[in-house]
């Protein structure tokens, strides 16, 4: 399946493609931009502009008014690596020049004086960071997958998950991770980034086809399910995509629109397998995604036994039971209040034991009061 007839379509009314290929790239301008801090109002005036120069001449690609435009913001601001990043990528040349082209960049970037933005741990050159994002993403985009890590090479991969400039390195490591099969280091990122997953489209996406590729289908839909539920305009490219031709297309914003089309894009590789993109269409019009029924699927690959054993809920609870509990998507506190006492009874491996323990550890089941946990727990002290 030809993955450029499935992705080309306009994503706004000036039209622009976002193929991940030498000429289209998904560039997300001032994403981060604001955090810099220049050492002059000059310095930083003349970036600003640069920056300015170059979105109008990325609005209007197709329009040789504004070509010049690229010229104008690279000699206005050296530190405009984005606008040199394009030029190096837009040329006619053999794969390899660009690379290397891009390698040399990422060593000038690396000796800037400007361009820095506050880290968890110390400064960070945001610039080089973003030319490295750059060079990531030029080695997804022509399938050298296993060189995706050297683009932050050599130090990046060793600072702290927790600052937020980071988040598009290991979202191209769980991508590459994922393309290459590598499941030990996938679900090492997936761990690294377990606070802000349930929320970050691009790990639910990843799921998606991680779970597809583990056969698990009912986990795949859970997980499209949350992803849809987390960002609707998710939804509005598959529209686009199902349906290239169209003229007019629903959404209420065209930057939130182009944020989801490059997190879609980012899955090129998936979704240009007839398998992967089969699945996404029907299960974007099938009915028994909507609600929260799949949920629960998602739910118990987030939560492990492991994650039980270290909840204060189950103290004193023991692994075979917890693995019970995990099988029947009884994973926290709160699971315990969608069932009753005799229903968890029915529950192979469980009893009046753990039923117990449970209540010694507050868990409530739907049919508890107060009361009855209380006379409960003091049947022990009277005999």
């Amino acid at each position: 399946m030809n993955n450029k007839k499935i992705i080309e379509f306009p994503v706004n009314k000036k039209g622009y493609t976002g193929i991940r290929n030498k000429t289209y790239r998904d560039f997300e301008l001032n994403h981060g931009y604001s955090r810099i801090k220049f050492s002059s109002k000059e310095l930083e005036s003349d970036f600003k502009e640069s920056m300015k120069l170059f979105t109008e001449f990325i609005e209007n690609i197709n329009d040789p008014k504004y070509a010049i435009y690229i010229e104008d913001a690279i000699a206005l601001s050296k530190y405009n690596v984005d606008a040199k990043v394009w030029k190096i990528v837009s040329k006619d040349c053999a794969e390899y020049e660009i690379e290397l082209a891009l390698l040399r960049l990422k060593e000038e970037v690396y000796t800037f004086e400007e361009g820095y933005v506050e880290g968890k741990l110390f400064p960070i050159n945001y610039l080089h960071l973003i030319v490295c994002h750059h060079l990531a993403e030029f080695y997804l985009g022509n399938k050298l997958y296993s060189k995706v890590w050297d683009a932050y090479k050599p130090f990046y991969m060793a600072l702290d998950m927790a600052d937020e400039v980071l988040v598009p390195m290991y979202h191209n490591f769980i991508v590459a991770s994922l393309i290459l099969n590598d499941f030990t280091m996938l679900n090492h990122y997936y761990k690294l980034m377990s606070k802000r997953g349930k929320n970050d489209d691009v790990i639910l996406l990843s799921k998606v086809f991680y779970h597809l590729m583990q056969g698990e289908e009912k986990e795949a839909v859970a997980f499209y399910n949350k992803l849809i539920k987390n960002n609707k305009y998710i939804s509005d490219v598959l529209d686009r995509i199902a349906n290239p031709k169209l003229i007019e297309f629903s959404t209420d914003d065209d930057c939130k629109y182009l944020e989801a089309l490059n997190t879609v894009i980012k899955f090129d590789y998936f979704i240009s397998k007839e398998y992967y993109f089969d699945f996404l269409m029907h299960v974007r019009e099938s009915e028994y995604v909507i609600g929260d029924e799949l949920d629960k699927y998602a739910d118990r690959k987030e939560i492990t036994v492991a994650d039980m054993k270290r909840d204060r809920s189950f103290m004193a609870i023991r692994d075979t039971e917890l693995k019970i509990m995990h099988e029947n998507f009884l994973l926290t506190k709160e699971d315990f209040l969608k069932i009753t006492k005799s229903e968890f009874l029915k529950i192979k491996g469980l009893g009046k034991g753990t039923i117990k323990n449970l209540h010694l550890n507050g868990v409530m089941f739907a049919d508890d009061s107060e009361f009855d946990i209380q006379m409960d727990l003091m049947e022990d002290d009277l005999w």
